[in-house]
């Protein structure tokens, strides 16, 4: 039994330490997001993993922005007076209000079908 507890300690602790290389190696707090909305379809689907990296942002780039505590994934649609406009691609219209850099966490630079839904089960539960 302690076995299996040092175990599951070691797995936790190398996945962690991953994720935080990671996320060192792409300059972002936040390298890999789960996809929680139908807002970016059909580009990204509820599910979907996306590896996120900083950047420079132009018109057409899908980012991952902070609105409160939530990181929202979508695709800038404008850039205003140094501020971006962003939609989602699956919506009518832009997110309210401009987003500043700042509040931008990266760019997606790549995305998994099917591997956040782990993460999206967190998110569920409110993890």
């Amino acid at each position: 039994m302690i076995r299996e507890i040092l175990e599951f300690i070691v797995i936790f602790a190398a996945a962690f330490l991953f994720y935080q290389a990671i996320g060192f190696a792409l300059q972002t707090p936040t390298p890999m997001v789960s996809v929680v909305s139908e807002s970016m379809l059909p580009t990204l689907h509820v599910g979907d993993l996306v590896i996120v990296a900083k950047g420079d942002y132009k018109v057409g780039d899908i980012v991952v922005y902070m609105r409160g505590n939530m990181p929202i994934i979508h695709r800038i649609i404008e850039i205003k007076n140094g501020e971006y406009v962003i939609k989602g691609d699956n919506n009518a219209v832009a997110d309210p209000g401009n987003v500043k850099q700042i509040q931008i966490l990266g760019k997606a630079i790549g995305a998994a079908p099917l591997l956040g839904y782990p993460r999206l089960v967190l998110y569920w539960f409110g993890i």
